[in-house]
């Protein structure tokens, strides 16, 4: 029996077209246990509606206005050039379904380091709440440059990545993606940017504190980071420092 052959879903197009301007990141990675503690009460003081993506999203973009390295965003080419930005804007991932079809699209926290958590979390709950198919809605450019043919959707997003506060108004200073509503340890993304942090399930786990065992929620915390901008010393400080504001988070 031959196998049955479809066109690339339309609903497919931007991971697609993302993905062959994500190759030319050289992406290395690294990951982080993060005791999740601090933040189940700080999330209980907000009565549950931030989420942990908001609080991660909330501590990176801390991290990363510390650091110049970290908030800037490369244009490759015979010249290459880099962008030190002063807004730090956070791109967060989103499971929807368009046309049937499972698709990763995403939407962009902007100027987080002036925001609070809770405001991270309804810039959050905007494009969570959205249907892919509201022609007002934040996902309408989206779903017009995905019916666009694959080589003009292609020529239409390189041109816009070109200029650097367009890729970062786009796809963020930084990244956050999740995959905490399955039982999968850690994700580690890809990124057409500089940084992409992935945030695993949060589980109880044995951890030592003081020098002793006790049980506690962890969640793993990946970073990837590409290479050309920033060096590993680097890129594991942000991580790093990233873990420790979370581990010891305080409600302001």
């Amino acid at each position: 029996m031959s196998p049955a052959v479809h066109p690339l879903p339309t609903a497919r197009k931007g991971t697609y077209t993302f993905l062959r301007d994500a190759r030319n990141t050289c992406h290395v990675f690294l990951m982080a246990d993060v005791d999740a503690t601090a933040l189940k009460a700080a999330r209980a003081a907000t009565d549950g509606k931030a989420s942990y993506i908001s609080f991660v999203v909330k501590a990176a973009a801390e991290v990363v206005a510390q650091v110049p390295a970290a908030r800037s965003v490369l244009t490759d080419g015979l010249r290459p050039r880099i962008a030190v930005l002063d807004e730090i804007h956070a791109k967060v991932l989103f499971d929807k379904t368009a046309d049937g079809t499972r698709c990763v699209v995403s939407g962009t926290v902007e100027s987080v380091q002036d925001r609070s958590v809770l405001e991270v979390q309804d810039a959050i709950d905007t494009y969570k709440n959205a249907s892919l198919d509201d022609p007002e809605g934040p996902f309408a450019q989206l779903r017009r440059m995905q019916r666009l043919p694959l080589p003009v959707a292609g020529l239409v997003y390189r041109l816009a990545m070109r200029n650097p506060l367009r890729r970062a108004a786009l796809q963020g200073v930084f990244s956050v993606t999740s995959v905490g509503q399955e039982p999968v340890r850690a994700i580690f993304p890809m990124i057409s940017g500089t940084l992409g942090f992935g945030v695993g399930r949060i589980a109880d786990a044995a951890v030592v504190v003081d020098g002793e065992i006790r049980v506690a929620p962890v969640f793993t915390l990946s970073l990837a980071f590409d290479h050309r901008v920033l060096d590993g010393a680097l890129a594991s400080e942000v991580l790093a420092r990233t873990k420790q504001l979370l581990e010891n988070w305080e409600m302001s």
